[in-house]
């Protein structure tokens, strides 16, 4: 539409030009589509075709109206859909209440399919299965890619002192099992909680929280330790492997607000 209203100025531009009613008949053809897949009134198409006749009438410059027309149209599309796509979240609420269902069921149902793919470390039968795919992910990210990003930090700075990077490396072993028969070393107090019979439930979901709190800490770290390094040579692309992993842990388990202030 936007072409055929730029190739009429400067020219004869009566209603009656072809394009002109082509440009109409695109328009009428948009809004009963509009009508149609968000339930609103016909009359919007009435409307249109009085400001047509009066636009005929009065010898307006056709171009001029269709341009106007044009905006005004996706101002009722704008807002019809955002309106539509509310009325499509509520109606799925009403249905999920009627069959038993919350809203915040569907959303944890995405979640747990975006984890669903982790492995799971084995912490205790009550654990919560999010700190137990956390957790799993950082075995994974031990034995998948560890090996690079040590290799990559060691090479960007060779000397002690340059930055943080030991820390970061000492930590990094308390977020995985050094045996075979261990959990890691932070998941320790969360696994005492759980062992003991008189702990209360606040408890155990507070002591979740600071296990997945501590990862979160130190996966920022980690990222913005490798964003420095990267500034003083080029990462590998096994290095960019691992910290495209780092940052998927960080989306997939809803860490990104999770940092150290």
């Amino acid at each position: 539409l936007s072409g055929i209203i730029g190739a009429m100025f400067g020219r004869d531009r009566g209603f009656a030009r072809k394009e002109v009613k082509e440009a109409v008949q695109d328009l009428v053809s948009r809004y009963e589509a509009l009508v149609f897949d968000c339930a609103l009134s016909p009359k919007l198409i009435t409307l249109f075709h009085d400001r047509l006749r009066h636009a005929e009438i009065n010898r307006r410059d056709a171009g001029r109206f269709l341009q106007e027309e044009e905006t005004a149209f996706e101002q009722v599309e704008s807002e019809a859909r955002k309106t539509r796509r509310t009325e499509d979240v509520q109606q799925e609420i009403r249905r999920r209440r009627i069959d038993g269902e919350t809203f915040a069921d569907k959303v944890l149902d995405e979640y747990r399919r975006r984890i669903e793919h982790y492995p799971a470390v084995d912490i205790h039968p009550k654990a919560d299965p999010e700190v137990a795919k956390l957790y799993g992910a950082m075995a994974f990210l031990d034995s998948n890619h560890w090996a690079n990003i040590e290799g990559f930090l060691r090479k960007a700075f060779p000397r002690a002192g340059q930055i943080d990077r030991m820390s970061i490396e000492q930590r990094f072993w308390r977020f995985v099992p050094t045996r075979k028969d261990r959990i890691a070393e932070e998941l320790e107090p969360y696994r005492r909680i759980l062992s003991t019979p008189s702990s209360t439930k606040r408890e155990r979901i507070r002591q979740a929280q600071e296990s997945v709190k501590i990862v979160a800490f130190f996966l920022h770290e980690l990222l913005d330790v490798c964003d420095q390094a990267s500034r003083e040579m080029k990462m590998d692309a096994l290095t960019q492997d691992a910290v495209h992993y780092v940052q998927n842990i960080i989306a997939d388990f809803r860490i990104k607000e999770l940092k150290r202030h």
